[in-house]
């Protein structure tokens, strides 16, 4: 970038200074924990690159926004008895996680509900977001999966990035783990516990993530030679169906000695269950979770769970749109991050009794 360009960014400081973004963005909101030899080192490249912060001209139109969305619709939110909505703890951790790191990057974060279903939905988007002045998407389940969606973002020319999408992995930049592995993970972990006899709670059909998991689980149980034949209840990644489902599973003549469940709140569910019905876990019956989100922690026992790297995902996801931003292309580029995930293992998952 030369001298007195007018487009000099964040990610060119940084990378005229070899540092990261986040420590720019540090140095321009004035942070204590900056040391002076870095804190110089940014001053001087802001300076060659004759870099003026103006927050004033954000607002002006056809000016960058420095916001970054987080689209939601109804369909992330799981409507109760009584008529309220909930919003998942995973799908909350992920929201966090994303504010968290526009605040880093000294970015405003906007969040977003859209009716995905609506015949007008580019010209809503090209409205709303444009009256907010946002540079890029973040897209989650369900949302990450809507074609519909896509492609108002891409007729709108909105960057985008898809955090866990299971459909046309190559249309824009991805983020995620791998659900198959993590499930067969888990299913080989309560195999080396002693356990057979492994119910699996499987989530929404559609979900591709949740097919994922299903399989992983499936063929981890058919490397035993037959040994473990799958039990396999339905869910859609609620408490009241983690409940259903254990109910199910331990009504059954041989109830199974364990219970994976395919997320963390159907974990829950299950985990409620077992304590109604009189079980004790994990000493008579292991449950674990999948994605570690707040649930896993603050149930009892502490669920034993697959942990999606929430904060390594959004800030990935945030990185690729500031970058996108700056570059001033239509979308990011179109490849897959795979972020590893980890083994949670806590006291709800113990060996075979």
């Amino acid at each position: 970038m030369p001298r007195g360009s007018s487009k000099a960014t964040i990610i060119d400081i940084a990378k005229h200074a070899n540092v990261s973004f986040k420590t720019v963005s540090r140095v321009l909101n004035d942070y204590p924990s900056v040391g002076a030899e870095l804190r110089e080192r940014v001053l001087r490249a802001m300076a060659e690159l004759d870099y003026r912060p103006n927050s004033a001209a954000r607002s002006l139109p056809g000016s960058r926004g420095y916001a970054i969305s987080f689209i939601i619709s109804t369909e992330s939110m799981v409507q109760s008895e009584d008529a309220d909505w909930y919003l998942s703890p995973f799908c909350a951790d992920l929201q966090f996680g994303a504010f968290k790191a526009c605040q880093e990057a000294g970015y405003r974060f906007v969040l977003q509900t859209v009716d995905i279903e609506s015949p007008t939905l580019a010209n809503d988007i090209q409205r709303k977001f444009a009256q907010d002045g946002i540079d890029g998407v973040v897209l989650t389940p369900p949302t990450v999966d809507s074609a519909a969606l896509l492609d108002a973002l891409e007729k709108c020319g909105l960057p985008y990035v898809r955090i866990a999408p299971g459909t046309q992995l190559d249309r824009a930049a991805a983020i995620g783990i791998n659900e198959y592995g993590g499930a067969y993970a888990m299913t080989e972990h309560l195999l080396s516990l002693g356990h057979r006899r492994i119910g699996f709670i499987a989530g929404p059909e559609h979900h591709i993530a949740a097919r994922e998991r299903l399989t992983g689980y499936s063929e981890a149980l058919a490397r035993i030679d037959g040994a473990c034949a799958p039990m396999i209840a339905p869910g859609d990644f609620t408490f009241l169906a983690g409940m259903a489902g254990a109910q199910a599973l331990l009504g059954r003549k041989q109830p199974p000695t364990a219970i994976f469940a395919a997320n963390d709140d159907m974990a829950a569910g299950a985990l409620a269950a077992a304590h109604q019905l009189g079980f004790q876990v994990p000493g008579q019956l292991s449950i674990a979770g999948f994605d570690d989100s707040t649930t896993a922690r603050l149930a009892w026992p502490p669920l034993t769970t697959i942990r999606q790297p929430i904060a390594a995902m959004t800030g990935a996801a945030i990185r690729y749109l500031i970058a996108a931003a700056g570059a001033g292309t239509e979308s990011p580029p179109t490849d897959r991050t795979e972020i590893p995930f980890t083994l949670v293992s806590r006291s709800s998952a113990g060996p075979c009794p």
